[in-house]
């Protein structure tokens, strides 16, 4: 966490900015929403595979830097868009394009899954549903996720370094996802922010919200269930709550012991 603040509003303003332009309420989401040429002729380009995995992402890293319900609201249904138009129903998997109104060899429909030169599209998609699920407790969304893994199983290991974003996607399966909601605003919750973004891993998400937006209706389905309950005994204080896969431990108001709490946590599910 290098605490860049340019660099956070430049990345925040980016994002608005796809979701005002790029985004549709009827869940189109255009490849394209502006080019460098000011005369070229506008044209609105469907939006691929990458475009819906890769924007749900996003949002979910908007959410979990800002804390905004808009973000994760617009994560959800960016993947909602991208299951109804691009997952096969019937094999398993994504399919890159919708294959609207394609010509000649653009009709065929293909499956990406070889990081090369970005993430691949499947696997991208399957750690964005296995985020949502962690938010949701929306078993869909894992079911889709774990078949998605399922279809490229049997051929991942032919791609070396190239299938590197299945095996994170691996890691959200096979690990599950652990989440560190940070409740205050005063010196002792950015110590204790700090003490949970400290260590690395890839399926830890960590939340910084006041007092006041730690209501139900502030969060997420699954941490809504079970955060606001936890904090009934906070008695003023600043403090955190750990959550691994549904279960959620004691408020810890101490960074060192929300340190030592973490590391357990996170060594359990690597073991």
């Amino acid at each position: 966490m290098l605490s860049l603040e340019d660099a956070r509003h430049f990345a925040l303003r980016s994002l608005d900015r796809i979701l005002s332009e790029a985004w549709h309420a009827d869940g189109r989401l255009l490849h394209v929403i502006a080019y460098a040429d000011s005369q070229a002729a506008h044209r609105e380009i469907p939006g691929m595979l990458d475009d819906y995995a890769f924007t749900a992402l996003a949002c979910l890293d908007a959410y979990e830097a800002t804390a905004d319900l808009s973000y994760f609201n617009f994560a959800r249904k960016i993947v909602d868009a991208m299951i109804a138009r691009f997952h096969d129903e019937t094999s398993g998997g994504f399919f890159d394009s919708e294959n609207k109104g394609a010509l000649g060899a653009l009709t065929t429909r293909r499956k990406p899954f070889q990081d090369s030169p970005t993430p691949a599209g499947n696997s991208s998609a399957a750690i964005a549903l296995f985020r949502m699920y962690a938010y949701t407790n929306q078993a869909s969304y894992f079911e889709i996720a774990e078949e998605t893994l399922e279809v490229f199983a049997g051929t991942c290991e032919q791609y070396g370094m190239f299938s590197s974003t299945y095996a994170i996607a691996a890691v959200w399966l096979l690990e599950g996802h652990t989440q560190v909601v940070v409740v205050g605003n005063d010196q002792r919750a950015r110590e204790l922010y700090a003490a949970a973004v400290a260590p690395f891993a890839v399926n830890k998400a960590v939340l910084k919200v006041s007092d006041s937006a730690a209501a139900p209706q502030n969060l997420p389905p699954a941490l809504a269930d079970t955060v606001p309950n936890l904090l009934l005994a906070k008695e003023g204080k600043s403090t955190a709550i750990i959550c691994s896969n549904f279960t959620c431990r004691p408020p810890i108001s101490d960074p060192d012991d929300l340190a030592r709490s973490l590391h357990d946590v996170l060594m359990a599910k690597a073991a």
